[in-house]
């Protein structure tokens, strides 16, 4: 197993939205809310797949080495570099909150209302600005020469931050889900939507008032 830096920089991602993950070449990963399911496919070679109880931790163990020798046996992982060894228990399948069910199982045949592209970049500065600011509605708009915005806000909150990314990138849109599918690395998030929400009234009065 020799995770590359993007590797790591996804399998981090991943554990933001659930420290349980199985470690395998065809990664996947879902909330404990089951409302996000994430996929990607590492850049290392196939290895024996087991499971991590705390993603984070086991991360930090892995940042420990530059490139150690990994052997991975059915309770635990062994890993070598130099004179240094690291023993990290794996964890049971029964105990973890793991996805039954892959991405392409979820949708099976269900035709998208519209579509876009997105790339790693743009997914990077989503994320970035997500983790920093905690806002918790994601809009898409197009306007009309088809060009797409992804907004990320507070929609109740009138004098909330707004962050807004132009797009003409691949996006699948569901009637209860949406599909972000990356250009440049085998990368997809299915995340279901809400219901628009709406603004308090008692907050819009307030901030007329202002």
């Amino acid at each position: 197993m020799n995770l590359t830096t993007q590797d790591r920089q996804i399998i981090n991602n991943f554990s933001k939205f659930n420290q349980n993950l199985e470690f395998k070449k065809n990664l996947n990963t879902r909330t404990t809310m089951n409302n996000i399911a994430c996929e990607y496919i590492l850049q290392s070679d196939e290895f024996k797949p087991f499971v991590i109880y705390d993603t984070p931790e086991f991360l930090n163990v892995l940042n420990c080495y530059n490139n150690p020798e990994v052997e991975i046996f059915d309770d635990k992982v062994i890993l070598k570099e130099f004179n240094q060894t690291f023993k990290y228990n794996t964890a049971e399948r029964a105990i973890c909150h793991l996805p039954e069910r892959n991405i392409a199982q979820i949708i099976k045949d269900k035709i998208p209302n519209t579509e876009f592209e997105l790339s790693f970049d743009d997914m990077k500065s989503i994320n970035r600005v997500n983790s920093l600011f905690k806002l918790p509605h994601l809009i898409f708009k197009s306007d009309e020469d088809n060009y797409h915005s992804i907004i990320i806000t507070d929609d109740k909150n009138l004098k909330s931050l707004e962050y807004s990314l132009t797009t003409n990138y691949k996006v699948s849109i569901f009637e209860k889900m949406f599909l972000m599918e990356s250009k440049d690395i085998p990368l997809k998030y299915l995340i279901a939507l809400e219901p628009k929400p709406t603004p308090d009234t008692n907050k819009r009065k307030e901030n007329t008032n202002a």
